[in-house]
């Protein structure tokens, strides 16, 4: 073989890793969350047998236009309101680690881009079309949501997590997240993410501002599809950056369905569980007029903030310049308000103040105050806190799990000038989410036995 004829399969054996992952940078595994860094709760002592290896199933969904095989899907940021769903398999290292190491290296904690995450195998299984009746599927549609009430019917949780992820990021890179989460829940709980088009670029964030806004409608039948064909007990929703926007805004239509005139029956045909934003990147005045429409549908929604976000910073700067062509015609091109993950309540009318402070003092809604000095290891600036903080990844797994209220999950609370109640994490916080973990894993399991 010659050298040109040697770099040449070299190239082409790297292709498929460059095309799904773009130009963007690799993921490698998370920190370990602090509750399992001492190995006393330790999530993978319960992984079925079949689970143990280097692979990591999830779910997904997207409105992303495909390219490729089915059974070798690749989703660039052109889309339409189609909904694709199917399977991907994300491997930790290069495939030659034995379920030992990965073990290990996921409870003691593996050093930085040490395991890196790749993208396998992308199954696409079924299409939703845009005006298709969610009453009567295709057979292929009803081949992969059986598929998922079989893995949920082997859940000792029975839900499924839908992870909705920020902008700039490819489909490689939020697959990558989403496996992560499922891989620290001992590859029991179900995670499907839902892969919006992002144009992959800081320098387009008004773009995925706009897709955003116009996959709305795609999110809200998906929301519905699950509820509907699913035998899930609860969806819990962990909405990230961006994802906020399209989550908030697709709840608030589900909300604002004038048809659903008995909201009991309506609250229990959806059964929306927990929706946590992560460091949520959507306009603050906006998500209380939205809340308020869907707040009687969903179990409980909690909101991190980090006031020192350089990420939501430079968002609110960018919402705020009024002659941004890729904001035309959106309800964001005139805000010049705050974040809701870093929220100004002095950007909100009185009435919308005073309510906002109310409904923090009530058990289902739930903001959590991170200052990054007080907690170990995450940078003053950071905004991707909720997988690289081992203290806030460890919250965010004990409410969508447990579905527990912040006081059983460690946090402690105080009253601010403004009566606001806001949720933080105290010094002591390692020993309580300890402590908290055993209360509560006596009680799931007691649960379950009865």
């Amino acid at each position: 073989m010659t050298l040109r004829q040697h770099n040449l399969s070299i190239s082409l054996l790297l292709l498929p890793l460059l095309l799904i992952s773009g130009c963007q940078p690799l993921v490698y595994m998370m920190p370990t969350p602090v509750v399992m860094q001492s190995g006393k709760h330790d999530p993978f002592i319960n992984t079925p047998e079949r689970q143990k290896s280097s692979d990591i199933i999830i779910g997904y969904a997207t409105n992303r236009l495909p390219l490729g095989a089915k059974q070798s899907r690749f989703y660039d940021s052109n889309f339409d309101q189609d909904i694709r769903l199917g399977t991907a398999v994300v491997q930790i290292g290069v495939g030659d680690q034995s379920w030992e190491e990965i073990h290990e290296l996921s409870i003691q904690g593996a050093q930085k881009n040490e395991l890196l995450l790749s993208m396998k195998e992308v199954s696409e299984q079924g299409t939703l079309r845009e005006n298709e009746s969610l009453e009567t599927l295709t057979a292929e549609l009803r081949g992969i949501l059986s598929r998922f009430n079989q893995a949920i019917d082997e859940s000792p949780t029975r839900d499924i997590t839908v992870y909705v992820h920020g902008a700039n990021n490819s489909f490689y890179r939020t697959a990558s997240q989403a496996a992560q989460y499922r891989h620290f829940t001992g590859r029991q709980a179900i995670v499907v993410l839902y892969s919006w088009p992002s144009a992959e670029s800081l320098l387009r964030y008004g773009t995925d501002v706009r897709n955003i806004i116009e996959t709305v409608p795609a999110f809200v039948r998906f929301i519905k599809l699950l509820a509907r064909h699913t035998t899930a007990r609860k969806i819990n929703i962990l909405a990230y950056s961006a994802g906020a926007t399209l989550t908030t805004k697709s709840l608030a239509v589900l909300g604002n369905d004038s048809t659903q005139t008995d909201r009991a029956a309506y609250r229990e045909s959806l059964r929306l569980g927990s929706i946590y934003f992560a460091a949520p990147d959507t306009d603050f005045d906006q998500f209380i007029d939205e809340y308020r429409s869907y707040q009687d549908i969903v179990d409980n929604v909690t909101v991190t903030i980090n006031q020192y976000d350089t990420v939501l910073d430079i968002a609110m700067k960018d919402h705020q310049s009024k002659n941004r062509p890729a904001l035309e015609g959106l309800e964001q091109s005139n805000s010049r308000k705050s974040r809701l993950g870093k929220p100004d309540l002095d950007d909100l009318t009185r009435e919308q103040a005073e309510w906002i402070v109310g409904e923090t003092r009530k058990p289902n809604f739930v903001i959590i105050g991170i200052d990054p000095r007080n907690v170990p290891g995450m940078s003053k600036g950071s905004h991707d806190y909720w997988y690289q903080s081992p203290w806030v990844s460890t919250d965010a797994l004990l409410d969508l799990n447990f579905h527990a209220l912040p006081q059983d999950r460690g946090l402690a609370e105080t009253i601010t000038r403004k009566k606001a109640r806001i949720w933080y994490f105290p010094a002591d916080y390692e020993q309580r989410v300890d402590e908290a973990v055993d209360r509560l894993s006596e009680m799931y399991n007691n649960k379950i036995l009865n």
